[in-house]
C-alpha cells in the first residue's frame, strides 16, 4: 500500500510539474522560440515526457491540457493565436475540436507507442531496433528536409521571376533553405550513427534510450500531422483555409505552411525528450513501478 501511494504521489508530482511548464509556455513567450521570421513551440516536449514517464494515460492528460490551453489562445487568453481567433469566429465548436483533439490524441498515441517500444527493446537486440527506428526517423527528416529545401528554392525562384531584387522579399525562401539543409543533414546523420552503432564491436548496452528519442520525435511529428489534418478536414471548405491553401495539395500546403517550424520542432523535441527521458531513467526517477 505504501509503495502504491508513493507511486501515485510521484505520478501526481510529475503531472503537476508538466502542467505548470505547459502553462508557462502557453501564457508567456518562453514556450516560443523565434527562428528568423518564424517560430517554433516547445509545448510538445511535456507531452513526450508525460508519455515516457506515465504512458498513454499521462500522455493523454498532458495532451488534453495542452489542447485546452491552445483553445484558450483562440480567446486571446495567453499568447493569442491569429489563426485560432479566426477559426473561432467561423465556428467556435469546430475550433475547439481542431485545437483539443489532435493534442489529446497525440499524447495518447505517443504513450502507447512508447510502451510498445519499451517492450520491444527489452525483448530484442537494442542495436537492431536502434538501426531500424533510427533509420526510419532519419529518412523522414531527410525527406522532409529535401521537400522544405525545394520549397525554399522555388520561393526564391518565383521572387526572382517577379523582378524582386531588394529587401527581405527578394529571398522569401531563405529560412526554408537553411532549415531544409539542416534537417536533411540531421536525418542523414541519424542514419549514419544508427548504422555505426549497429556494426560497432563495442560490448555493452548504450546508456542512451532510443525509445525516449522516438517518443520525442513522434510527439512533434504526430502533433503537426493531426493538427493540420484537422484544420483541412474541419475548415477546408471555408474561404479562409482555401485562401491559405492557394490551390496546393494537402502535402504541399503542410510543407509551405509549417515546413520549417515542423522540422525544427521535430529535431528539438527528439533531442530534448530523448535526453530528459534517458536522464530520468539514469537517475532512477523512472520507471515509477520500481523503487530507486
Amino acid at each position: 500500500m505504501k509503495k502504491a501511494n508513493r507511486m501515485n504521489m510521484r505520478a501526481f508530482t510529475i503531472l503537476a510539474l508538466l502542467t505548470a511548464i505547459l502553462m508557462v509556455f502557453s501564457f508567456t513567450p518562453l514556450g516560443t522560440i523565434p527562428i528568423g521570421p518564424l517560430s517554433i513551440t516547445l509545448n510538445i516536449i511535456p507531452i513526450a515526457i508525460a508519455a515516457i514517464a506515465l504512458g498513454p494515460v499521462g500522455g493523454l492528460i498532458i495532451g488534453s491540457i495542452f489542447g485546452l490551453l491552445s483553445f484558450l489562445q483562440c480567446l486571446s487568453i495567453g499568447v493569442p493565436s491569429g489563426m485560432g481567433i479566426t477559426l473561432f469566429g467561423i465556428n467556435p465548436f469546430l475550433a475547439f475540436v481542431q485545437r483539443f483533439v489532435p493534442r489529446a490524441l497525440d499524447g495518447l498515441l505517443v504513450g502507447l507507442i512508447y510502451n510498445a517500444m519499451r517492450k520491444l527493446f527489452a525483448a530484442h537486440s537494442a542495436k537492431k531496433l536502434t538501426l531500424v527506428f533510427g533509420s526510419i526517423i532519419g529518412v523522414i527528416l531527410a525527406a522532409a528536409g529535401a521537400l522544405v529545401l525545394s520549397t525554399g528554392l522555388e520561393k526564391n525562384r518565383l521572387a526572382q521571376a517577379a523582378g524582386i531584387t531588394e529587401g527581405s522579399e527578394a529571398h522569401p525562401g531563405t529560412a526554408f533553405i537553411i532549415f531544409g539543409i539542416i534537417a536533411a543533414v540531421v536525418g542523414i546523420g541519424i542514419i549514419v550513427l544508427s548504422v555505426l552503432n549497429h556494426f560497432s564491436k563495442k560490448q555493452g548496452e548504450s546508456k542512451l534510450m532510443p525509445e525516449c528519442f522516438i517518443a520525442g520525435f513522434l510527439s512533434a511529428f504526430l502533433n503537426t500531422a493531426f493538427f493540420m489534418t484537422a484544420l483541412v478536414v474541419l475548415f477546408g471548405h471555408t474561404e479562409y483555409v482555401q485562401k491559405l491553401m492557394d490551390g496546393r495539395s494537402f502535402l504541399l500546403f503542410i510543407i509551405a505552411f509549417v515546413g520549417v517550424n515542423a522540422l525544427v520542432e521535430m529535431v528539438v523535441s527528439t533531442i530534448i525528450s530523448g535526453l530528459v527521458g534517458t536522464a530520468l531513467h539514469g537517475a532512477r526517477v523512472l520507471p515509477l513501478n520500481k523503487e530507486s
